[in-house]
């Protein structure tokens, strides 16, 4: 598949080569355009009239009927393309969609009952303390331009490398957000575990996470510590931990049926190298675009020259392709599959042979109990993905293996070649000037053959390099989707009931806020806080520095409140003397204005 940037007017796809329709076309169009002009210069060289066609209308005629069963191949061509993708992924996701609900039951198995998250169900008194489950109070509008600038960087989903330490935890910055992220009563949130529990299946002698157990070599490690493995994800092996074994081997032959289904797409030569590898995760995506490949310039443009002359596509070309790029498998693939898989004769046995070891697992270990006490009606959902993923399989498999009908793929080459003759006698007809018919008999047949190219590119998008689906790359990102079937629980439902719902401890002494006094000698005071909803004891020394920053948040808040209050007091007593002397002002006035009246 070609990623290209969409530039301006489009004017920076016209020096690719490898892969275009146009390139391909100008060798029919460069052709079509010499014999116009040896048409000009042998056939009619001083315009004799004699030799003008009667009739030039009927070559326009041809050319329309020409456009027409072109146009109709080109739209087919389309529907196959964007039908394959749609297998492609409808298949995947399916396959995707049962592996993911067999862990998700496997979740729920008696043995992972010492480290499941609490749940609501066991502790419905919770609802009666008026408690939410937002993870953040402050919204976005009130942070500064710096706790912007730290928020667009720590709350990204993406992991933003371009950055620095000042740029991202702020000292400011830093307080308040362990101040929001703490404990408060109005909140059922706790301090999370950022392994999904499965740490506590390990005795660790520092207490630590399997994610907080690693290196910190992230600026941003310290508030989200899950980056320090982001090499290797939820399959992390630190500290000798590794994931579960059922959700290792189920994640490994979902990744494998998915490989082999692929590698039959794209290799329709029995006999031929359809290698499979193994999967690091976290690696680099492989690259969707073939030419980007790590190759030296010469061989660049060698392969462009053999796609300009159409030399590209023989088998020979494309087992050399397909074994370059193998499909990576979780795990790897064991000599015994590689056997059985061999064994298996044709496409379509080789991907029932690896479905059906998937699906064998999981009823195998579901009658075991591995899926927990979950229902055969739930259960059988599993089967109904894995059997419509075969179905979708088989809708790709058809488009590969079926190709464009030969009487109108013949049709539609004939009358390409027909036009590059013909038209030249047209554009001799109506143009006086060599180099105008010339052009203009190139630019006709290019469209004709350009179109009919974009046909044959697209009517089988398997193997059609470089305009080919991307598979080795959608391969990988189904294997890192399969991954985060390691993550464990959710992290922040982790939280103890008793933190909430046990009595809080009063503090021994009241907290006396002391202001000083105004210009009119106004005093005020805020005293008796115990009142305020306190937290419970703190069970850490971080959890105990997160509630003094909060509480200094609280006070400096409460203290800036009442220093408004106290200007607001002061302004209005200002205001009410201004007006007492304004209205004895008026008396005197008045007084004056009688005592002259009565002396008058």
């Amino acid at each position: 598949m070609i990623n290209y940037f969409k530039g301006a007017y489009g004017l920076n796809l016209l020096l690719r080569v490898h892969g275009s329709a146009i390139y391909k076309a100008s060798v029919p169009g460069i052709i079509s355009a010499i014999i116009s002009i040896l048409i000009d210069q042998v056939w009619n060289p001083v315009r004799d009239p004699e030799n003008d066609l009667d009739h030039p209308y009927a070559v326009g005629v041809l050319v329309s009927s020409v456009s027409f069963l072109i146009i109709f191949r080109a739209n087919f061509s389309y529907q196959r393309y964007w039908e394959a993708c749609g297998a492609v992924h409808q298949f995947m996701g399916k396959w995707h969609d049962a592996t993911q609900h067999t862990a998700v039951f496997h979740m729920q198995c008696k043995h992972y009952d010492g480290i499941k998250p609490p749940s609501y169900f066991d502790h419905p008194d919770l609802n009666k303390l008026n408690l939410t489950r937002d993870r953040e109070k402050r919204r976005s509008s009130s942070l500064t331009k710096s706790e912007l600038k730290s928020r667009r960087v720590l709350k990204s989903i993406e992991v933003v490398d371009s950055f620095s330490n000042e740029e991202v935890v702020p000292p400011q910055s830093k307080s308040l957000r362990q101040s929001r992220l703490a404990y408060t009563p109005s909140r059922l949130l706790g301090q999370g575990r950022l392994d999904g529990g499965w740490g506590l299946l390990y005795e660790n002698d520092e207490g630590k996470s399997l994610l907080e157990s690693g290196g910190d070599n992230d600026p941003a490690a310290e508030a989200f510590p899950s980056r320090n493995n982001a090499g290797g994800g939820f399959a992390s092996t630190e500290n000798g931990r590794t994931p579960s074994l059922f959700l290792q081997e189920l994640a490994h032959l979902s990744s494998l049926c998915s490989a082999v289904a692929l590698a039959t797409l794209r290799n329709d030569i029995e006999g031929s190298e359809s290698p499979l590898d193994t999967y690091h995760p976290g690696e680099p995506w492989p690259e969707a675009d073939p030419t980007k490949l790590p190759r030296s310039e010469k061989k660049k443009i060698l392969n462009s020259l053999r796609y300009w002359v159409g030399m590209d596509r023989t088998p020979e070309m494309r087992t050399k392709y397909n074994a370059s790029r193998p499909l990576l498998v979780i795990g790897g693939v064991s000599e015994n599959e590689i056997a059985f898989l061999q064994r298996a004769k044709g496409p379509s046995a080789k991907v029932t042979l690896a479905w059906n070891w998937l699906s064998e697992f999981i009823m195998r270990e579901h009658l075991a109990g591995s899926l927990g006490n979950i229902g055969p009606p739930i259960v059988s959902r599993i089967i109904q993905f894995l059997s419509d993923g075969m179905i979708f399989y088989n809708h790709a498999r058809k488009i590969m293996y079926i190709p464009f009908p030969f009487p109108h793929a013949q049709l539609s080459a004939f009358f390409v070649l027909v036009m590059v003759v013909a038209v030249p006698f047209m554009m001799d007809q109506y143009t006086n000037e060599v180099w105008l018919g010339a052009i203009l008999t190139f630019l006709v047949i290019a469209c004709l053959a350009g179109l009919h190219e974009v046909a044959r590119e697209l009517e089988n998008p398997f193997r059609n390099v470089p305009n080919d689906l991307p598979l080795c790359t959608l391969q990988a990102m189904f294997n890192e989707s399969l991954i985060t079937m390691f993550a464990g629980y959710h992290p922040d439902h982790y939280w103890d009931a008793d933190d909430f719902t046990k009595p809080p401890k009063k503090p021994e002494q009241p907290v006396v806020i002391d202001t000083n006094k105004g210009t009119n000698g106004i005093e005020m005071k805020v005293s008796n806080l115990s009142s305020w909803p306190a937290s419970p004891p703190p069970q850490s020394t971080l959890e105990t520095n997160q509630t003094i920053s909060r509480m200094e948040e609280k006070i400096n808040k409460q203290s800036a409140e009442i220093e408004e209050l106290r200007h607001l007091v002061e302004k209005k007593l200002r205001n009410d003397e201004n007006m007492v002397d304004d209205m004895i002002s008026d008396l005197q006035k008045d007084v004056h204005t009688i005592e002259q009246t009565l002396s008058s």
